[in-house]
């Protein structure tokens, strides 16, 4: 096996370090300290000395490489086989003797940085998309108030229940359905200026799947309600509700494809002082590469003109905006569940 020995003086500069750290020499680890193995998960039984750097820091090219940049990311592989995003300073640390130099390798854990600037550029996007979606909104909003006006003006002068009637109605609906859309739009992104009233939001979900019921998406789904009937009265924006509830059990009747399940259950949390709304359906599910990108904005898995990839982008502004989470819980061919929690006091 590949050994140096360190001097006295060495070995104790090396102890002084107190955060992890490796010392290196032609890539062969030679030294580390405890605050390594913590970091990997190893103990001192394990075999680290002796061993290629580049098996616990990816992609590791060579240390002469490496010492030309000397703060460089790089992903820590720990014992368990997880990933751990770091960044590592390499620097010269002795010269034993002319054949042996030594570099060390100090580490620092980025993980919850990374995820601090992921979630500040989501931010960022929803903000941007916020006021995107609006300008779109304003844009929508008078044509389909001329669509409905128009629509209404010619049903007055046709015969109730006509052929012609019951296509205006479907007309009325769609273009109503579009309002609404236009309406979270319209939300999106806003501050929580939006005024707020009190809802029963047993209440809004009813409302919103009669307006769905008869969808074709619809037509040979089972659907069951399992609500809480204690649940008390909630404030919020209404419209932007009833948005979160449209798009989500239209994402679920798309899932479903026409067969299966889908189970809209709500929950009074009175310890957490919240209401949980649980979406299900037994449709294909989402993969995990998927689900980390759902909420993106313009971020969709549907073909064609399908989709736009703002419905869940717009959901979880809408969310946020009543200081609540959703959260997804999904696998491939096993379904998914789309889980919102509501604070009461907000």
């Amino acid at each position: 096996m590949f050994t140096v020995n360190l001097s006295q003086k060495n070995q104790s500069f090396f102890n002084e370090i107190n955060i992890p750290c490796f010392l290196h020499s032609d890539d062969i680890i030679v030294a580390y300290n405890d605050d390594v193995l913590r970091l990997l998960g190893f103990n001192r039984d394990d075999e680290i000395k002796g061993r290629h750097i580049g098996e616990f820091l990816l992609p590791w090219t060579n240390s002469n490489e490496i010492k030309k940049n000397c703060i460089k990311k790089f992903i820590a592989r720990t014992k368990t086989g997880k990933h751990i995003d770091v960044e590592v300073v390499t620097l010269p640390f002795c010269q034993e003797n002319k054949d042996d130099f030594i570099f060390q390798s100090i580490i620092k854990d980025i993980s919850h940085q990374r995820d601090w600037e992921e979630r500040n550029l989501q931010a960022e996007r929803l903000t941007a998309m916020g006021k995107l979606a609006g300008e779109i909104a304003h844009e929508l909003n008078n044509p389909l108030g001329g669509i409905l006006l128009y629509a209404n003006l010619i049903k007055e002068d046709l015969k109730e229940n006509s052929f012609a009637s019951v296509n205006l109605d479907k007309i009325v609906k769609l273009a109503t359905r579009c309002k609404i859309i236009a309406k979270g739009l319209l939300n999106f992104g806003k501050s929580s200026s939006t005024q707020f009233v009190s809802m029963d939001i047993n209440q809004v979900i009813i409302e919103v799947f009669s307006f769905l019921e008869n969808h074709l998406l619809f037509k040979d789904i089972d659907v069951k309600f399992f609500f809480d009937n204690n649940i008390p009265h909630f404030m919020g924006d209404k419209g932007g509700i009833e948005q979160v509830m449209l798009n989500l059990i239209i994402n679920a009747g798309e899932a479903l494809a026409g067969s299966g399940t889908l189970i809209i259950e709500t929950l009074f949390e009175e310890e957490k002082k919240g209401i949980t709304i649980k979406i299900k359906d037994t449709g294909f599910g989402i993969s995990k590469e998927i689900k980390n990108r759902i909420f993106e904005p313009f971020f969709t898995t549907k073909q064609g003109t399908k989709g736009t990839g703002l419905g869940l982008s717009i959901t979880l502004g809408i969310i946020q905006r009543h200081n609540g989470k959703i959260d997804v819980y999904s696998e491939p061919g096993k379904g998914t569940c789309f889980e919102i929690f509501l604070p009461l006091n907000h």
